[in-house]
Formats: C-alpha cells, sequence, structure tokens
C-alpha cells in the first residue's frame, strides 16, 4: 500500500502542469504549423483573440485581437471560432460573430461567419469579411475550418438558404484563396443535417477537402455521412455513408 502511494505521489508530480494562455477564455480552438509552433483561438471580453506558442506549448505569447467583436462576441455548444495555418504560416481565424446592432434587440441575434487572416504568424489579423454569401441564413454557427499546405482554405457550415420556413439545414460550403482575398461562391450538399452538430473538415497535402457530417431529420438511426473531393474543392463525389450500423441516435 505505501510503495502504491508512493508510486502515485511521483507520477502526480512528474505530471506536466497546465499552462495558463488566457484566463476567462472560453471556446478554444488549435491548430499547429509544421515546425511545431502552435496558434490558439478563443473568445475573450466579448472579442476573437488569438495567441501563440513557438516552443510547442511551453510558453504562450500574450493574445491579441483576431476579430473584434465590439464585446459581443458569445459561444457555447461548439459555436466558438476556428484557426488554421498554412505551410507559409499564414493563420486564418473564423468564427460566428453579429454585427448588425438591431439583431441585438432579439433573444437570439443571428450570426454570419468571418474570417480574419494573418501574413505576420499571428501579431496582427486583416479586417474580417463575411464568408457566407447569404446573410442571416447560418443562425446555427456550427462551422468548421481547414488549409491546405499551398495556402487554399475551406471553410463548412449548416446552411438554411434553401429551405424558406421549413424546418431543416443544408452543409454550406467555400473555397478561399489568395491567403483569404478571394471567396469563392458558396457551394451547399443538400441535408437535411443534424442541427446541433457541426460539421467535421479536413484538407489532404494535395489540397483536396473532405467533409464529414451527421444527417438529420426524422430519422430513428442517424447517420455520418462523407463527402470528398479529389479536385481541390471544386467538386464532391457522392455522398457516403460511414457507420453501417444503426446508430439508434434520433436527435
Amino acid at each position: 500500500m505505501i510503495r502504491s502511494l508512493l508510486a502515485l505521489l511521483l507520477l502526480a508530480s512528474a505530471a506536466p502542469r497546465a499552462t495558463v494562455i488566457a484566463s476567462g477564455a472560453i471556446q478554444p480552438h488549435l491548430a499547429a504549423a509544421e515546425d511545431g509552433t502552435f496558434f490558439a483561438v478563443f473568445i475573450r471580453n466579448g472579442s476573437i483573440e488569438c495567441a501563440t506558442s513557438a516552443d510547442k506549448g511551453k510558453t504562450w505569447s500574450t493574445p491579441v485581437v483576431a476579430i473584434d467583436g465590439k464585446g459581443k462576441a458569445v459561444g457555447g455548444m461548439q459555436r466558438g471560432p476556428r484557426v488554421a495555418v498554412d505551410a507559409k504560416r499564414t493563420v486564418y481565424v473564423t468564427a460566428p460573430l453579429c454585427f448588425d446592432e438591431a439583431e441585438f434587440s432579439k433573444k437570439y441575434p443571428t450570426q454570419d461567419l468571418y474570417l480574419a487572416v494573418s501574413t505576420d504568424e499571428g501579431r496582427t489579423f486583416s479586417k474580417p469579411v463575411q464568408v457566407n454569401d447569404v446573410p442571416k441564413q447560418a443562425p446555427e454557427s456550427l462551422h468548421w475550418l481547414a488549409a491546405a499546405p499551398n495556402g487554399d482554405v475551406f471553410v463548412a457550415w449548416l446552411d438554411r438558404r434553401q429551405r424558406g420556413n421549413s424546418p431543416g439545414q443544408d452543409l454550406g460550403y467555400v473555397k478561399i484563396t489568395e491567403q483569404g482575398k478571394k471567396i469563392g461562391k458558396n457551394q451547399l450538399i443538400p441535408g437535411p443535417l443534424c442541427e446541433c452538430c457541426a460539421p467535421g473538415l479536413t484538407v489532404d497535402a494535395k489540397g483536396n477537402p473532405t467533409l464529414i457530417y451527421r444527417e438529420g431529420g426524422k430519422n430513428a438511426n442517424r447517420a455520418l455521412m462523407m463527402a470528398l473531393s479529389t479536385n481541390g474543392g471544386a467538386s464532391f463525389a457522392k455522398v457516403a455513408r460511414i457507420n453501417q450500423g444503426d446508430s439508434k441516435v434520433d436527435s
């Protein structure tokens, strides 16, 4: 018993202690460059902030404001910022935000997705630009971001533009190039998608994105679905189901 307690104490003393990047931060997300530099984004003081670590997470820079949310940025339930970095260490940050003062009179202001870019490794960021080209049609604010090594950026989100007054969500998607300067035309993969699950998105070394999401609708066994692109995101192959067994998940 004494030996066991001593072993536990030794393990506890050897365990690394957590590093505080920013007090009062919520909804963090992390990306790593090829050389091990880390970039962390989060919501703090109603804005989107970014901090960097050049020593693999041992120490962190003082956070800078990536997107000024005017003190009104909020998060919760996967509804926070995302960060990605390319081979040139250009940093891309996306976040759901609202800049329409009239919306704040509502209990749940509708947010849109915004992108800011840093070409100096997270020290300063560009003015944010809106990603979804039909405003106020991404009310769930659930999204994901990925960057290819060559700087092509991909964003996916839940979108309602084709739903009108009917329930349901489709999968919105866009390719962004020229270090965030050129936002392509939004594309849609028909749903319905789960209304409370963020989509997944990754990109390979050749710049081909893969999307994953959970289906929605009145289905007693909602499945996980995947769409793969082999032409740099210009189009996607037929959506395929991943799990073969019944999920027994209906919401």
